[in-house]
């Protein structure tokens, strides 16, 4: 894991083909580009754990992580006494890197492809505080098919670059049952176009 500052991470997104970042605004470029919404607050920790892990790789098997970068874009939402927890943690795991400036100063993550578990157990902290965060993943030999938005509104938002990667993210989660049709109680909204 290497952290790096909001200048780095834009310089750095802004280079992959497809994806538009400028400032705090990442998005796909693409007509077909979608979201799925999936609401975090309604979720027990043990499944936000689960859902962490499920979004960081969705229909990619985890051996074929080539890295990903998480950037926390808005912290302070909430009282310090909640959000020191993931403050703390973040900054202990990143010490453990031998990295020691603040998360304020250096807001962004780059992961290699031998650390899958630690991106997610870093993009676990704003699901579990209410912070807005990017988490962009590659894939060995593949195109950059989607990334995740965490919202401090309690949403994890999938952004998918192709309406098949948004069908093939809407049934592995169905299928799995975080989301479900307008029948039963929705976890999810259905895809939208941006």
């Amino acid at each position: 894991m290497q952290a790096v500052t909001s200048v780095e991470m834009e310089e750095v997104l802004a280079q992959y083909p497809g994806l538009f970042c400028v400032g705090r605004e990442l998005r796909f470029d693409h007509p077909e580009a979608q979201i799925v919404s999936l609401k975090l607050n309604c979720l027990e920790p043990h499944q936000l754990v689960e859902l962490a892990r499920l979004a960081a790789h969705l229909f990619y098997q985890e051996q074929h992580f080539a890295g990903a970068a998480l950037w926390i874009t808005q912290s302070g939402v909430w009282t310090e006494p909640v959000e020191s927890v993931a403050r703390n943690t973040i900054e202990r795991i990143r010490q453990g890197y031998g990295e020691n400036r603040s998360l304020e100063v250096a807001p962004g993550h780059f992961f290699r492809s031998d650390e899958f578990v630690d991106s997610v157990s870093l993009l676990l902290q704003p699901m579990l505080v209410g912070w807005d965060a990017f988490y962009v993943p590659r894939w060995t030999s593949e195109a950059l098919d989607y990334f995740l938005f965490v919202s401090h509104d309690s949403l994890l938002e999938i952004h998918t670059r192709t309406a098949g990667a948004s069908a093939k993210s809407t049934q592995l989660l169905a299928s799995l049952k975080w989301i479900q049709d307008s029948v039963g109680n929705s976890i999810a909204s259905s895809s939208r176009p941006l």
